[in-house]
Parts: C-alpha cells; structure tokens; sequence
C-alpha cells in the first residue's frame, strides 16, 4: 500500500465532524515518522493542491510542518490556480506565500 492510498483511505475513512485541519496535523506527524522523510506524503500534498477537490484542497493548505514545492513560484502560480477556484481560500493561500517569504529572507 503506498501514502496516497492511506490519505485517501484517511481522508474517506475520517471520523464525522473531524476537522480539516485536524487531519491535516494528523499528515504533519506522519511527515516525520516515514523513511523518506515525507517526501511522498508532501508529493500527495502537492497533488492534492493541483485537484479538484475543495476539501483536500483546504487540508493540504492546513498542513504547515513544511512549505509545498521545492520554489516560491511554482507555488505561488498553483496558489493563483487555487484562489480562482475558491477565492475563500485566498487568506490562507496568503499567508502560506508571507510566511515562506519570511523564512527564506532569514535563511
């Protein structure tokens, strides 16, 4: 079984009222508790903001142990992909791009 299939199974199996954010705190843990550093969970994730799907969409934004891409414009140009979707999302698509501009400046 690979990562995608236990988040999708995580995802469709959720306890009822389970919030998005709680899930995705769940996939922030198991980031660092695979071998490949979660190198295949944050490919899902990545995935998952390319979708179709508001509420993966809105749990893969939630996830914050690490930045989505490897740089800022591939994220910023999935992010203006997301926000002319679901233009609720535009807040914390913002937040995401400040703070890895932030981080990046200190680094």
């Amino acid at each position: 079984m690979n990562i995608e299939t236990i988040m999708n199974y995580l995802f469709v199996q959720r306890a009822e009222g389970l919030s998005n954010q709680a899930l995705a705190d769940v996939f922030d843990r198991l980031i660092w508790c695979t071998a490949d550093n979660g190198k295949a969970i944050c490919m899902v994730r990545e995935k998952w903001l390319e979708g179709d799907s508001f509420e993966k969409c809105e749990i893969a934004l939630s996830m914050n142990e690490t930045f989505p891409y490897e740089n800022i414009s591939k994220m910023e140009d999935v992010f203006k992909s997301i926000i002319s979707k679901w233009s609720y999302l535009k807040t914390k698509c913002d937040e995401i791009v400040k703070s890895r501009i932030e981080q990046d400046s200190h680094n």
